[in-house]
C-alpha cells in the first residue's frame, strides 16, 4: 500500500515552494519547479479514477501491455495550470498550499481520445466535466496502480494493472458494436 507523504517530506516540498515562489525566475520556469518539486513519486499523479472509455480499451486487448499507448492520466479536478497558477498568485501557508496541491494532484484515467475532447471543449463549456464523472469509476491510489515512471508516464503492465481493471471493473461496462466501453446506464440510454 502506498500512503501519503511523511510530514517531513510534506514540509521539505513546501521549502521548496517557498524558495521558488520568492525566486527571480520567470512564472514558466516556476510552474517547471512547482511540477518538479513533488513530482516522481510513488504519490505522484495518483490515479483515483478510470473511464467506462479507458476500462473498454483494456478489455478488448484483455489488459495487455499495448494498451497503455492509448490512455492518460488527466487532471480532470483541476489542470496542473490552474493548480500552479493558485499557488502563484500569492505565497500560501503550509496547510492552504497542501491543499491545493494534494487536491489538485488527483488524476483519471481515460483515454487519449477522451483527454483531448475535454480538453477542446472544457474551456468553453464546463458542463462536459459533470457528463464525464457520470462515467468515471473510483479506484484506491493507495494500492499503487498506474505509478509515475522515473522521467515520464506511468507503469502499466498486464500481471498488475491490467488484471486489476478486468477483475474489478470489466462487470461495470459493456462494450457496444464498435468496442467503445460504456457505463451499464451510458449503454441503455443510448440503446432507447
Amino acid at each position: 500500500m502506498i500512503e501519503e507523504p511523511s510530514e517531513k517530506t510534506k514540509n521539505e516540498i513546501y521549502e521548496f515552494y517557498i524558495k521558488i515562489f520568492d525566486s527571480s525566475f520567470d512564472v514558466q520556469k516556476k510552474r517547471n519547479l512547482l511540477t518538479s518539486i513533488a513530482g516522481w513519486e510513488p504519490w505522484s499523479w495518483r490515479v483515483v479514477g478510470i473511464t467506462a472509455k479507458a476500462v473498454g480499451e483494456i478489455v478488448k486487448v484483455m489488459g495487455h501491455y499495448k494498451v497503455k499507448s492509448n490512455l492518460i492520466r488527466d487532471h480532470f479536478f483541476q489542470t496542473r495550470a490552474d493548480t500552479s497558477r493558485n499557488m502563484l498568485k500569492k505565497k500560501l501557508d503550509f496547510e492552504s498550499y497542501w491543499k491545493e496541491f494534494w487536491e489538485n494532484d488527483r488524476t483519471v484515467l481515460m483515454t487519449k481520445l477522451e483527454h483531448n475532447y475535454i480538453e477542446s471543449t472544457k474551456k468553453d463549456d464546463r458542463t462536459i466535466l459533470k457528463k464525464f464523472k457520470n462515467s468515471i469509476f473510483e479506484i484506491d491510489w493507495r494500492l499503487g496502480h498506474f505509478q509515475s515512471n522515473k522521467v515520464a508516464g506511468f507503469r502499466y503492465s498486464k500481471k498488475r494493472e491490467g488484471i486489476f481493471i478486468l477483475m474489478n471493473y470489466q462487470n461495470n461496462i459493456i462494450l457496444d458494436e464498435d468496442g467503445n466501453g460504456f457505463t451499464h446506464e451510458e449503454y441503455w440510454s443510448r440503446r432507447r
